[in-house]
Protein backbone atom coordinates (compact mmCIF):
# COMPACT_ATOMS: atom_id res chain seq x y z
CA UNK A 1 0.00 0.00 0.00
CA UNK A 2 1.08 3.17 -1.10
CA UNK A 3 1.37 6.09 0.85
CA UNK A 4 -1.47 9.52 0.17
CA UNK A 5 0.11 12.52 -2.21
CA UNK A 6 -0.42 14.31 0.43
CA UNK A 7 1.65 12.68 3.05
CA UNK A 8 4.40 12.52 0.19
CA UNK A 9 4.08 16.12 -0.27
CA UNK A 10 4.00 16.63 3.65
CA UNK A 11 7.26 14.38 4.07
CA UNK A 12 8.82 16.51 0.92
CA UNK A 13 8.66 19.91 2.58
CA UNK A 14 9.32 19.11 5.94
CA UNK A 15 12.98 17.65 4.62
CA UNK A 16 13.33 20.51 2.42
CA UNK A 17 12.81 23.26 5.55
CA UNK A 18 15.69 20.99 7.45
CA UNK A 19 18.05 20.51 4.30
CA UNK A 20 17.81 24.55 4.16
CA UNK A 21 17.64 25.19 8.21
CA UNK A 22 22.09 24.43 8.23
CA UNK A 23 23.38 27.61 7.57
CA UNK A 24 25.48 27.54 4.36
CA UNK A 25 28.93 28.80 6.76
CA UNK A 26 28.55 25.96 8.98
CA UNK A 27 29.70 22.31 8.17
CA UNK A 28 26.96 20.28 7.22
CA UNK A 29 25.95 17.08 9.57
CA UNK A 30 27.44 14.17 7.90
CA UNK A 31 24.22 12.43 6.96
CA UNK A 32 23.43 15.20 4.63
CA UNK A 33 25.99 14.43 2.07
CA UNK A 34 23.89 12.94 -0.36
CA UNK A 35 20.53 14.45 0.96
CA UNK A 36 19.76 16.94 -1.67
CA UNK A 37 20.42 13.96 -4.35
CA UNK A 38 17.62 12.21 -2.38
CA UNK A 39 15.64 14.66 -2.42
CA UNK A 40 15.32 15.36 -5.80
CA UNK A 41 14.85 11.82 -6.59
CA UNK A 42 11.84 11.88 -4.37
CA UNK A 43 10.37 15.21 -5.82
CA UNK A 44 10.54 13.39 -9.31
CA UNK A 45 8.74 10.28 -7.95
CA UNK A 46 6.10 12.37 -5.90
CA UNK A 47 5.54 14.62 -9.33
CA UNK A 48 4.90 11.36 -11.05
CA UNK A 49 2.79 9.86 -8.33
CA UNK A 50 0.84 13.74 -8.69
CA UNK A 51 0.08 13.03 -12.44
CA UNK A 52 -1.44 9.39 -11.93
CA UNK A 53 -3.35 10.70 -9.20
CA UNK A 54 -4.57 13.49 -10.83
CA UNK A 55 -5.50 11.08 -13.87
CA UNK A 56 -7.20 9.37 -11.58
CA UNK A 57 -9.82 11.65 -10.86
Amino acid sequence: MSKHVTHRIEYYTRKVAQRASVHPAKKQPRSYKYRSYRLMVYKKMMHEEIKKYQEAL
